[in-house]
């Protein structure tokens, strides 16, 4: 049977086994995110407030880079399957340990765990994510990585499914412990992958240096003489920049409509599961086929639908600022950003030579993403008290009025550059 299964998913027979193995630990991983997202997502809205979303998310990209650098110091240090399975269990016991904290009353617990769900999302995606590089060549991760990443959708689809009964079964705040259950699955799994698969993880165990990871202002001088250089690397940074300052506007304008709609956090809680189920489900079927899109259309092409719907996204919040108009903006923003954008954005990044993805890269991810969020959050945070978050749609009509000419900027000359780009850099 599984011989079958890798003849049609085209995975050679000495691949399968560990194929599986990785497909079930992303599958856990996802699980449990999902799980821990509609509930800390719900218990922030309902038992803290909406209007404290912008502050939250100003420190939510301020400690990201503090526990990325934390972070990067560890990975140089310790084996990567066993970062990952550490992190697995810290995750799992911080938040079941925060459970005996609910009943006492501090409300501060709120945003710090929709801190930590959003925090923990990112690092256990991290750190898979560069255990899976280790284990799979260039070759393999290009057929594998998508079907992989499918595993992962579906873990969303079965958490989000299984999150409204579940609280109706142990009570919402013991949806912590659930995670705990499901992270403490996952570091199990990797342990035993990391056993039964122990040649493959040699590489891991060697001793690395650790890397101190650049400031702010260095990442800037590193990265100056390929901006004024490179055509390229100015749409990158604006491709990243632009989608990050409006990212929060549309968060916030989608918890707002939300927080309106359902008076109960079990109303709300069993809109999440089902609604994120639904839209994981939809992501899923897409993915069957999101190669041939980019076969019939092209890359710039591509790249440009996300941001024309993120423009009827805004329209749809200015003419009708409710529950239907949020429902549309999640699914289909979500949907395009993980079927199309992002794979496209990784495709443009691979005209770069390796040296300069190292340097762009980390720069992208983290400065543009974090000014991007800055940006976008203080403009929430500037606007409160003075209109209603509807109006919000202009100022992030504004900005996606720059990215989709950004885009056309792109289209126009991909053609002619992409073929120069290359040896343009490695003259420089």
């Amino acid at each position: 049977m599984l011989k079958l299964l890798g003849r049609w998913l085209k995975i050679y027979e000495d691949e399968i086994s560990l194929f599986f193995w990785v497909l079930v630990i992303l599958f856990l991983i996802r699980t449990s995110s999902i799980l821990f997202n509609n509930f800390a997502e719900t218990a922030f809205l309902k038992r803290y407030g909406v209007e404290y979303l912008p502050i939250v998310n100003v420190a939510n990209s301020i400690s990201t880079f503090f526990v990325m650098a934390f972070l990067t110091g560890l990975m140089a240090k310790i084996p990567g399957s066993r970062m990952l399975s550490y992190m697995l269990l810290f995750c799992g016991i911080s938040v079941a340990g925060l459970r005996f904290v609910v009943p006492l009353g501090f409300d501060l617990i709120y945003p710090v765990l929709y801190v930590l769900k959003a925090q923990y999302e990112v690092l256990l995606a991290l750190l898979f994510w560069n255990l899976a590089n280790d284990l799979f060549n260039t070759r393999q991760s290009k057929r594998l990585f998508p079907l992989i990443t499918a595993g992962g959708v579906m873990g969303g689809i079965i958490g989000s499914f299984a999150t409204p009964p579940l609280a109706k079964a142990i009570t919402m705040n013991n949806l912590m412990f659930a995670y705990l259950i499901t992270t403490v699955i996952g570091a199990i799994v990797v342990r035993r992958m990391g056993a039964k698969f122990p040649t493959l993880l040699l590489s891991d165990k060697k001793g690395k240096k650790a890397k101190k990871r650049a400031s702010i202002i260095q990442e800037f001088k590193n990265i100056l003489p390929l901006i004024k250089e490179s055509t390229l690397v100015k749409v990158l940074i604006l491709l990243t920049l632009l989608p990050n300052v409006v990212i929060p506007i549309l968060n916030y304008q989608f918890a707002y409509t939300v927080n309106n709609a359902f008076a109960t956090q079990d109303l709300m809680l069993s809109f999440f599961g089902y609604f994120r189920g639904c839209m994981n489900t939809v992501s899923l079927i897409i993915l069957l086929f999101v190669g041939r899109v980019y076969g019939r259309w092209g890359l710039p092409i591509v790249l440009m639908f996300h941001p024309f719907n993120y423009m009827l996204v805004f329209l749809a919040f200015l003419l009708r600022f409710d529950i239907f108009s949020a429902m549309y903006a999640r699914v289909s923003t979500n949907v395009l950003r993980t079927t199309m954008n992002n794979p496209a954005r990784a495709v443009l990044m691979g005209l770069f030579p390796l040296d300069y993805r190292a340097m762009i890269r980390p720069f992208l991810r983290g400065t543009v993403v974090r000014i991007g969020i800055l940006l976008g959050s203080g403009i929430i945070m500037a606007s409160e008290g003075l209109f209603s978050p509807r109006y919000l749609s202009i100022a992030a009509m504004v900005f996606v009025g720059g990215w989709i000419a950004t885009s056309l900027a792109l289209k126009k000359s991909y053609s002619q550059r992409s073929e120069e780009h290359t040896s343009e850099l490695q003259s420089h």
